[in-house]
């Protein structure tokens, strides 16, 4: 998930680590707030997928920086990184759902048709999941499981309709 709002972030314009650390929080603070030693191994995975360029710059006080940009590949790998699966761990599904649905705008319209029809998919076999758990006589869940599996169907059911509402065509 890092990768896609890195790139995300550097599609705008080049930035210091530093800077693409203050605005992924900014930005995406409601649902990650990463430190330096994860952006920069993230930046270093980009580097090599020659998906951002980096050049060096001293400052009038003598200090180095590094600047990172998109590079040519960036837009490519990002949809790599953005179509990935994000659905086998549902414990990170909702921080990398809200972070895809935050950084569509570099897709295009298909792509965006393609990705909401697909998490629609895949977010109404989770309802059906847990309807059958909760429908389930021989399972034996206790008070806080069924209410906890309760909340999370609403969840998905609000998750839904938020997604179904979502304006692609002209969105970007």
């Amino acid at each position: 998930m890092i990768e896609i709002l890195i790139l995300y972030i550097l599609s705008k314009r080049e930035k210091t680590i530093y800077s693409i650390r203050k605005e992924i929080i900014e930005i995406f603070g409601a649902y990650t707030k990463p430190s330096i030693g994860t952006i920069h191994p993230a930046l270093k995975r980009l580097l090599k997928k020659e998906a951002v360029s980096v050049y060096e710059k001293m400052s009038d006080g003598g200090k180095k920086s590094s600047y990172f940009s998109m590079a040519k590949k960036g837009l490519e790998v990002f949809k790599e990184y953005f179509f990935s699966d994000i659905y086998d761990n549902p414990s990170l599904f909702y921080t990398h759902l809200h972070a895809r649905l935050t950084v569509m705008g570099l897709l295009s319209v298909e792509e965006r048709k393609t990705f909401i029809s697909d998490t629609l998919k895949k977010l109404e076999i989770n309802k059906i999941d847990i309807e059958s758990k909760l429908k389930d006589e021989y399972l034996e869940l206790d008070y806080y499981q069924r209410q906890t599996m309760t909340r999370t169907l609403n969840e998905y059911k609000t998750l839904s309709e938020f997604i179904k509402q979502l304006k692609v065509d002209n969105a970007g």
